[in-house]
């Protein structure tokens, strides 16, 4: 081969990569907008809506749909109409409500329409039964410095038939000054100890040893009529109970910790959702394009139901002082 020869493909793979480095403005036809709705409907709650439009990538506008409107229908009758709520100026959705309260068992319809766009709009039916859930805790560390809470979670699920649900251990914190509350948060955070379901081993759809669970949702594919206990652990730290003195007075203060165990059954569409929401986030730029599930007709997003069942804890309590911890 002589070097001309040799040379040729080199040239040829440099043409390539500066091809690869050119920026072409796009002139196709972009697709009509569409209304996007988000609601999670839940039993005895009323039923709340986040309506946005879609956007494009050649699109950096944060516009929101405007005088939308829209109804909500309950087992095929008129239940309610969707109004605004007042939400930050800077939020790329906009809460609608309607005065509804859907009871269990309930087949629930939202519909929303704003001008320029489709009439978007979807359905679920609410379960009639709830999520039977026992827990049980054992505590690490000292009685007077606690260091973490590990929970030993009981689902009973004796339904012959596929459900989906989605595990939450919240964080709270507050401070109580003379019986009022202030500096309330809540954080997600927890540990899910390897148990299979949680990293989903169970699960065939994708392979979540590679693509990890980030919202722990699961199935009971493999429990199904029976039940499943799971253990998972989080972080924390005692209740303090103190008091000090203020204009004369003696001012008590507790700075409170509380964790909240939630089992939430979820329905198909939603357990979907997040899967292809997860397969979205962990994409690389060699994998296929990722199609995320949606149920909204004439739009974009997701009406599910969502059926909590929470268990509390507060933290146990020790007395300090700015020295130390009392015994």
């Amino acid at each position: 081969m002589n070097r001309a020869t040799r040379i040729l493909p080199l040239l040829l793979a440099a043409t390539l990569l500066a091809g690869c480095e050119q920026v072409s403005e796009y002139t196709g036809e972009l697709p009509d907008l569409k209304l996007v709705l988000y609601s999670f409907v839940r039993p005895d709650s009323m039923v709340r809506v986040d309506v946005h439009q879609t956007r494009y990538f050649s699109n950096n506008s944060s516009e929101l749909p405007r005088e939308v409107t829209g109804e909500v229908h309950v087992n095929g009758q008129l239940a309610g109409t969707l109004y605004p709520t007042p939400r930050s100026p800077w939020e790329l959705a906009v809460q609608h409500v309607a005065d509804v309260y859907p009871r269990p068992g309930d087949r629930v319809r939202v519909t929303a329409r704003a001008e320029g766009m489709p009439e978007a709009s979807a359905e679920v039916t609410v379960p009639a039964d709830t999520v039977p859930i026992r827990v049980d805790t054992t505590l690490l560390g000292n009685p007077g410095k606690l260091e973490r809470v590990h929970y030993t979670l009981h689902i009973n699920d004796t339904a012959r038939e596929r459900h989906y649900y989605r595990l939450i251990v919240e964080t709270e914190t507050y401070e109580v000054v003379d019986g009022e509350r202030y500096n309330s948060t809540r954080h997600y955070a927890f540990s899910p100890e390897n148990d299979p379901l949680l990293v989903g081993s169970n699960n065939t759809w994708i392979n979540e040893d590679v693509v990890p669970n980030r919202y722990h949702i699961f199935t009971n594919e493999t429990f199904e009529g029976t039940g499943y206990t799971m253990r998972v652990s989080a972080g924390a730290r005692n209740t303090t109970r103190f008091e000090y003195a203020h204009d004369g007075q003696t001012i008590g203060q507790r700075n409170v910790m509380k964790h909240h165990v939630t089992v939430v059954r979820i329905d198909e569409d939603t357990y979907l959702h997040l899967k292809s929401l997860m397969l979205l986030e962990m994409g690389e730029g060699v994998m296929e394009p990722v199609q995320v599930h949606a149920n909204v007709h004439g739009g974009v997003g997701i009406i599910g139901y969502a059926v909590y069942s929470t268990v509390t804890f507060e933290m146990p309590e020790v007395h300090v002082q700015e020295s130390g911890y009392i015994n």
